[in-house]
């Protein structure tokens, strides 16, 4: 896979941030796209053994599929962010939003 960065641009040290974004706005990004993508497994999960489910135990499932990935999405969250280290989805979260934008230059 090739990168359009330049060499310098194209790796970052921990003490190094690319960010445009202030970083609670650059968090509630990357929350954003941890729920999206946890909660799309989530759904996926429920699609598959929703009707195989007993009627007495579909509530408590569907509960489990909203607030597991809710939980998940906190917590890689708050490590990515505690990591300091700018990465692939990093980049991904800022062009969530606003796909136009190159994060990095």
């Amino acid at each position: 896979m090739s990168h359009s960065h330049n060499s310098e641009h194209s790796h970052s040290t921990p003490h190094q941030s690319a960010r445009k974004t202030p970083p609670f706005r650059h968090a509630v990004r990357l929350f954003i796209l941890n729920a999206i993508l946890y909660g799309a497994c989530a759904a996926f999960i429920g699609a598959i053994i929703g009707d195989s489910l007993p009627d007495n135990q579909q509530l408590k499932v569907v509960l489990a599929l909203f607030v597991v990935p809710f939980v998940l999405a906190i917590i890689s969250t708050v490590m990515h962010v505690k990591s300091h280290t700018w990465t692939s989805v990093d980049d991904m979260a800022e062009r969530l939003l606003h796909p136009h934008q190159t994060p990095r230059q």
